[in-house]
């Protein structure tokens, strides 16, 4: 993205649904390009809780004490919007999810990817960033020799319509650890511009897993019963492990050099330090800064941790995005 252009004065202006606890914000942050919020949204009032500690958005939907006290861009008046330049949203990905129903599309949260497509459709922002898990690619196949299934077919079959406003759309499977940050997590992105064609970022160099370990943090919590059984399965150098698959005939193999994929269910084990990974470590596998505020409890940071965009992901993305 060209930085030059936006400015104090004329700062990128960005809306999200579906915000959880805005990486993409992080991302412009730590990019350092002059932003304004302008609108966010999410059904969950902790997630409304987490974003008004730690950000300033212009209109919050969702804010059970504000003006826009209903989160649900289903029933949005989309007209009503401001202008953004950038608009971003991650789809609900349960419908779609291999942990999920996989309903796809006929499941009440995947409708909340048409709201996406008329928030891009009425407002036109310059640049739009999608993203789900990459089990949406599958769901619905209906014939084994399809490549992909039927909801992924759907949903393209929308994005590439967008081309008669002018948008460039691509697409791309994109793991975490891929961009520097040592946790293997595939999510599908979708990117749209008005600006030329899209150029995907290289894939760069993974840090040290030990780098992510919060050593501060002298907890310990023995893994009891079943759980105790995860001790005799993974390698002695293994750093972070998910208790999640526990009773799964998995060979931990990788577990010195990355984490599995965080989730919602806040299972993973800080193998070196004997205790479960507390909520820095978690912010810091999915690329926060250290002065992320936490007014919530450990569960739910935990939980929209899980459901997040990884931040380094969306700074490479939106590193690459250019202006004509």
């Amino acid at each position: 993205m060209n930085r030059k252009k936006y400015t104090k004065n004329n700062p990128l202006r960005i809306g999200t649904d579906c915000s959880g606890i805005e990486a993409p914000i992080q991302a412009l942050r730590q990019l350092k390009i002059p932003y304004v919020s302008v609108w966010c949204s999410d059904i969950d009032k902790y997630c409304i809780q987490s974003i008004k500690a730690n950000y300033n958005p212009e209109r919050i939907y969702g804010d059970k004490e504000g003006d826009y006290p209903d989160g649900d861009i289903r029933n949005r008046n989309h007209f009503e919007l401001p202008d953004v330049d950038l608009y971003v949203c991650g789809f609900p990905c349960q419908p779609f999810s291999q942990a999920g129903k996989g309903e796809g599309l006929s499941d009440k949260r995947g409708n909340v990817f048409w709201s996406c497509i008329d928030v891009i459709r009425i407002k036109k922002p310059k640049y739009f960033i999608l993203e789900n898990v990459k089990g949406i690619l599958w769901n619905d196949k209906k014939n084994k020799k399809d490549k992909y299934g039927n909801t992924w077919k759907v949903i393209w079959s929308e994005i590439e319509k967008l081309r008669d406003l002018g948008y460039h759309v691509d697409w791309r499977v994109m793991n975490t650890r891929h961009y520097g940050i040592p946790q293997n997590r595939e999510r599908v992105y979708i990117v749209g511009t008005m600006e030329g064609e899209y150029v995907w970022p290289e894939k760069c160099e993974m840090k040290n897993i030990l780098e992510y370990i919060d050593n501060n943090d002298k907890s310990q919590y023995t893994l009891q019963g079943s759980y105790n059984k995860l001790y005799d399965k993974v390698p002695q150098n293994a750093v972070f492990v998910d208790t999640s698959f526990c009773g799964r005939d998995i060979k931990y193999t990788y577990s010195y050099f990355y984490s599995g994929c965080i989730n919602t269910k806040g299972g993973l084990y800080n193998m070196v330090m004997h205790r479960y990974a507390n909520t820095k470590e978690h912010l810091f596998l999915q690329g926060f800064n250290i002065d992320f505020k936490v007014v919530v409890s450990n569960y739910q940071l935990k939980k929209q941790i899980g459901n997040s965009m990884s931040v380094n992901v969306l700074s490479a993305i939106l590193n690459q995005l250019s202006d004509s």
